[in-house]
């Protein structure tokens, strides 16, 4: 075939594919894009002798790294960058404030905690870790800290009573 025939052909490709790409993430359709750009290049360079074949290549390359930047720049105020973009705010962050009504709460391990094993906390037998050290079975526990589904007991001292 031709060499500029195969050179505009791989560059729509190329471009086809990189406004393909943004309806279609994933990157894949992206890197066959790159990889159509550089085979457009090397025709530009075939089809046109070096000097002038670099210098489309070169231009192409500018010409593609500009528009990109461009678009990542107007894209998200555009009308459809707004409609692919969440537009509401949350007017105060939302945490999670209130501390969690099983810290503070004593109960008795029902196995050895070294670090975990099953106590017994409000009548419920759960899976917890100790926050340091070895707990005898049968010891009185108290909860310390809950993260998710950790629940984090040491030994109930005196004072804690």
């Amino acid at each position: 075939m031709n060499p500029t025939l195969l050179f505009t052909l791989f560059t729509i490709i190329a471009f086809a594919l990189f406004v393909a790409e943004v309806f279609i993430p994933g990157g894949i359709i992206g890197m066959i894009g790159a990889i159509s750009l550089l085979a457009a290049c090397g025709f530009a360079i075939s089809a046109f002798g070096l000097s002038t074949g670099l210098l489309i290549a070169f231009l192409l390359i500018f010409i593609t790294l500009g528009g990109f930047i461009l678009w990542l720049v107007r894209m998200p105020n555009s009308k459809i960058g707004r409609r692919f973009s969440l537009q509401a705010t949350l007017s105060s962050p939302q945490t999670d404030k209130a501390p969690n009504p099983l810290i503070g709460v004593h109960g008795t391990a029902e196995t050895d905690l070294r670090p975990s094993g099953f106590a017994r906390i409000n009548g419920q037998k759960m899976d917890v870790v100790t926050a340091r050290g070895y707990v005898e079975k049968g010891s009185d526990v108290l909860v310390t800290e809950v993260h998710g589904s950790r629940v984090v007991v040491r030994e109930a001292s005196a004072e804690d009573a």
